[in-house]
């Protein structure tokens, strides 16, 4: 089965590099006098080559020219004005600018470049520029003088990873593409096919598993010790390990096996990917990585540069609040910045977080067994919760650094407290949802007297292995079922997530068959991995549950302060009921959602190319 989209990514990405790269042939700096002699038996120079994937070289040293654009953080540190999470339900922008116009399925030519080649947020040509130099590496990597075994083995890893890493992350976004292993020069065709879903994605998982091979060779499954000295503190920390390997891979054939890519709902296709999501998280757990508790869950994000739970992080660095690239994530009224946008969860997704009992609340239905069964109270919403809400979200009076309760409420009168945080002019830096998100930036998005913060990006993490591993083996065996050699089911998967932080296990009528349990999986996976890693936004169109959710109403909280009294109705002396957001903020879903459009100015290079229906 061929996916209907994007074989054009090849060939306007290559044909935008071809000049360049025919008149700079191994991709070095213009500037550095190196010939092919140079970059490819002398062993300093060779790594500097590699490793430019990761950091730059050259003319792009200390910018986005590599596969940074991939990692969720960095591509979000840029006053962009909007986030994938606002690109769906999940959350809306307060500054009503980019993100308002693609999540109505209107594409404009602005945000199809924005998403694949703006500036130093480009992942489609630097990915082809990363592909070929891994390429390049691969295949002269023989030549390199004073190689130990051990190092060579690393390398390789490595270069085998960046590659399957590059042409998946472009297809999470794009599609299929032609998968290009191997080194592009001036006589070869560069206008190829794309590929069948299947064929590409099996690429990309023996990449993967290759990479892990070799990293295994190279005693690299970790780069630090699990404990002890040197934890967390390799010199190469911030490059992928064996453990990174197998997870991708199992990532890889997860989304194969996804109704998007499998719509005839292929059994062989859910027992591959959890036969490989067993395999990563038993690789990940034998080398020593570990869940961290509720009290650190935090430090998946801020505080630190890495975690043992994080199998590969990107370390952001120190950030002021009034930072300029944190303008995405924090509005003006927190940051002080002119431009910021501020992220801003809808109540939709507040819905998503369970009752500490574990009673869903996200469908009227729902939300009503909760009531009837004194689990619930719509007019204290907040109390007794699942934890990681308040590790999230910040909503009315919930105490934040160096502000107190937050005031997120109108009076009864129609006024609005001094301190609030709600509409007021100019209205662009408030919330319309009553709500803003905290879980990435933690103290900084509080108004808080916490002025410098540590970031981090868990580009993968163990949480996600245990629900790629339960989501897999629901699909394949059910819940009470196991991959085959492994003593986990897919619900104590599950439930070890939920445990982690306090929460229940998942209530026996969730877990009667897969149909059932399967969208406790996927609430729970939504819960667990909001906003890092484009997750629900991927997530969504895999499971082709975008289509509804995007059609559907989204709604915000307005909390009233009351002047009298009613403590019988409303305990908390605030009134709150659920709105409608403005026209202007809801979402729609059209033909083609599912992939992200490629710049028009780009088709023109293309030969042989019908494009899909543009959205």
């Amino acid at each position: 089965m061929k996916h209907n989209f994007l074989y054009k990514i090849q060939i306007a990405a290559l044909m935008l590099c071809l000049t360049s790269c025919l008149e700079e042939y191994l991709d070095h700096a213009p500037d550095s006098g190196l010939d092919d002699e140079q970059v490819f038996t002398v062993y300093a120079n060779f790594k500097n080559y590699l490793y430019s994937v990761y950091n730059g070289a050259g003319n792009d040293a200390g910018t986005g020219q590599n596969i940074k654009p991939h990692y969720p953080l960095f591509f979000h540190l840029f006053d962009q004005k909007l986030t994938f999470e606002s690109l769906t339900d999940m959350c809306d922008m307060a500054r009503n600018q980019n993100a308002q116009q693609p999540k109505r399925g209107e594409a404009s030519e602005g945000f199809a470049g924005r998403m694949g080649y703006y500036k130093d947020r480009s992942r489609v040509p630097h990915s082809w520029k990363a592909i070929r130099i891994v390429n390049k590496c691969i295949e002269n990597i023989d030549r390199v003088v004073e190689l130990s075994v051990n190092e060579k083995n690393d390398f390789l890893g490595q270069a085998y990873f960046v590659r399957a890493f590059c042409h998946f992350e472009l297809f999470r976004l794009y599609g299929t593409l032609p998968y290009v292993n191997h080194s592009l020069g001036p006589d070869d065709e560069w206008d190829m096919a794309r590929e069948d879903v299947g064929d590409f994605i099996r690429k990309c998982a023996d990449d993967f598993e290759t990479a892990a091979t070799f990293f295994a060779d190279a005693g690299k499954m970790r780069r630090d010790p699990a404990s002890g000295a040197g934890h967390l503190a390799d010199p190469d920390q911030n490059k992928p390990n064996g453990c990174t390997a197998k997870a991708f891979k199992a990532r890889a054939l997860l989304y194969l096996a996804s109704p998007l890519n499998n719509p005839s709902n292929d059994p062989a296709l859910w027992i591959e990917a959890a036969a490989a999501c067993k395999d990563a998280l038993d690789t990940a757990i034998e080398h020593g990585y570990a869940l961290l508790s509720l009290s650190d869950y935090s430090r998946n994000y801020y505080g630190t540069d890495y975690t043992n739970e994080q199998l590969w992080g990107y370390a952001a660095g120190s950030f002021n609040y009034n930072t300029g690239s944190l303008e995405t994530f924090i509005p003006r009224i927190f940051s002080g910045q002119a431009n910021a946008s501020g992220q801003c969860p809808t109540d939709n997704f507040v819905a998503r977080f369970e009752t500490i009992d574990g009673y869903p609340l996200y469908t009227d239905d729902e939300r009503a067994t909760a009531i009837a069964e004194g689990k619930y109270n719509e007019q204290n919403p907040y109390l007794n919760r699942d934890p990681r809400l308040d590790n999230a979200v910040i909503y009315n009076q919930k105490a934040v650094n160096g502000y107190g309760n937050a005031s997120l409420y109108i009076e009864d009168d129609g006024t609005k407290p001094a301190n609030s945080l709600m509409p007021d002019a100019p209205a662009d830096r408030y919330t319309r949802t009553g709500y803003y998100e905290c879980k990435r930036t933690g103290p900084l998005a509080q108004n808080s007297s916490v002025k410098t913060q540590r970031l981090t990006d868990p580009i993968i993490r163990l949480g996600e292995l245990y629900l790629n591993y339960a989501e897999a083996v629901n699909e394949a065996y059910g819940p009470e079922g196991r991959a085959p050699g492994s003593e986990l089911t897919a619900l104590e998967a599950v439930n070890i997530i939920r445990q982690r932080v306090g929460m229940p296990p998942v209530l026996n009528r969730f877990t009667g068959s897969k149909d059932i349990f399967r969208s406790r999986i996927k609430n729970e996976r939504i819960v667990e991995l909001c906003f890092e890693g484009f997750h629900y936004y991927c997530d969504i169109r895999r499971w082709k549950d975008a289509p509804t959710i995007m059609s559907g109403t989204l709604y915000g909280i307005r909390a009233v302060r009351l002047k009298t009294p009613d403590t019988a109705n409303y305990p908390t002396g605030f009134r709150y009921q659920r709105v409608a957001l403005g026209a202007d903020r809801q979402t729609a879903w059209v033909n083609g959602m599912d992939y992200i459009p490629f710049p028009k100015n780009e088709l023109v290079k293309m030969k042989n190319y019908i494009p899909n229906t543009s959205w």
